[in-house]
């Protein structure tokens, strides 16, 4: 019986899925952007522009199913379409982790880039992601 609520407890602990997601936090793109599940149906997402080389914040809706989490278009956008359907931007999937983001081009949606991303706190979300800014505007004021 122990060995059968070991294998159990394991099996619930090694598994990345989440029953819900509010509070967990998320880091993707190798510290570039950041993922902060605020409520369950909201999500801020913190990265950076690389053009201005900033930190921006932008808040998304989001939708939790078994295997994925769909990240809908921003919550602007919903409010001045005032229409029911959501459309994903992009999904993590639970398991892996993995963030696939989406491009709608010509008509069609097209996978644009592929990131793989870690749990973290929403204290360390910030401070790594601002030391990512901090190395690349180092970076780009050596090359100048």
């Amino acid at each position: 019986m122990n060995r059968i609520f070991s294998l159990i407890l394991f099996i619930v602990i090694s598994n990345k899925s989440f029953a819900s997601l509010e509070g967990e936090t998320l880091i993707c793109d190798k510290d570039k952007r950041g993922y902060n599940f605020i409520s369950s149906d909201h999500v801020k997402i913190l990265g950076i522009n690389l053009n201005e080389l900033h930190i921006f914040s932008v808040n998304h809706s989001y939708e939790l199913t078994e295997n994925v989490i769909f990240i809908n278009q921003t919550l602007n956008e919903i409010d001045k379409e005032k229409t029911l359907t959501l459309r994903p931007i992009g999904w993590i999937f639970r398991r892996t982790l993995d963030y696939i983001s989406l491009d709608y081009v010509n008509g069609d949606w097209t996978r644009r880039f592929l990131w793989t991303c870690e749990i973290t706190s929403s204290k360390q979300l910030k401070i790594r992601i601002k030391n990512t800014l901090n190395k690349l505007i180092k970076a780009s004021d050596e090359k100048l």
